[in-house]
């Protein structure tokens, strides 16, 4: 257990060792390695190589460990995937079905491509792209289970290898900020969005008095 006394937080000296830790900490998780091995199947038949579950999936997971809690229940899996020559929502729904048929969760997909008309925003290029707009640094955060090939075809994505995987399977964790913003015990804005829509995420969502040793940055 990770201790939570303010005054001893632990540091973690590189982006490397903090993606080493993540890592572990996913791998030993059942149920969200199933979440991830049940979109790379969808996606892999769909030939749509730009996907990950995001948000909470990442960041409630992370800050439960952090502060040394028992694992959040996994609610609203926050799948994203970027697809601009099919942008139906009914597509979208479909997806969501035949995830549920793999494994029954509170899924939620969303295609990156049409997103920025509901936000106001110019065209997204990619899911990380998609990403940079969120209102909390620490929410633009995702991960996906790929194999090399997939790898090499996604440019704009930081990487760490899980080599206790097997060598076709990776973990890809992707950040739209720097990795040390999940790490430094903070909720920080974007400044892409309205300081408002920030407070008011933090206020409805009750982060400081779920997660106390948390401040706003």
């Amino acid at each position: 257990m990770i201790t939570t006394d303010k005054a001893q937080r632990p540091k973690y000296p590189s982006s490397q060792t903090q993606l080493a830790l993540l890592t572990t900490w996913f791998e030993q998780d059942d149920m969200r390695m199933q979440a991830l091995a049940a979109c790379a199947e969808v996606f892999k038949r769909l030939n749509i190589a730009d996907w990950a579950i995001a948000a909470g999936f990442v960041r409630n997971f992370f800050w439960d460990k952090l502060h040394g809690f028992t694992t959040s229940a996994l609610n609203d899996i926050d799948v994203i995937y970027f697809c601009a020559c099919d942008l139906s929502e009914d597509t979208e729904r479909l997806i969501q079905q035949t995830l549920n048929e793999i494994v029954a969760l509170n899924w939620s997909v969303k295609n990156q491509a049409r997103m920025h008309t509901r936000n106001g925003d110019a065209p997204y290029l990619c899911c990380l792209d998609a990403m940079t707009y969120w209102p909390e640094k620490q929410t633009a955060v995702a991960v996906k289970l790929v194999d090399n090939s997939v790898i090499e075809q996604q440019n704009c994505v930081q990487t760490f290898n899980a080599h206790s995987l097997p060598p076709s399977c990776k973990l890809m964790f992707i950040f739209a900020f720097d990795i040390e913003d999940l790490f430094n015990w903070t909720i920080s804005h974007n400044p892409k969005r309205l300081f408002a829509v920030f407070e008011q995420r933090v206020a409805q969502k009750k982060w400081l008095i779920r997660y106390p040793q948390l401040v706003i940055r």
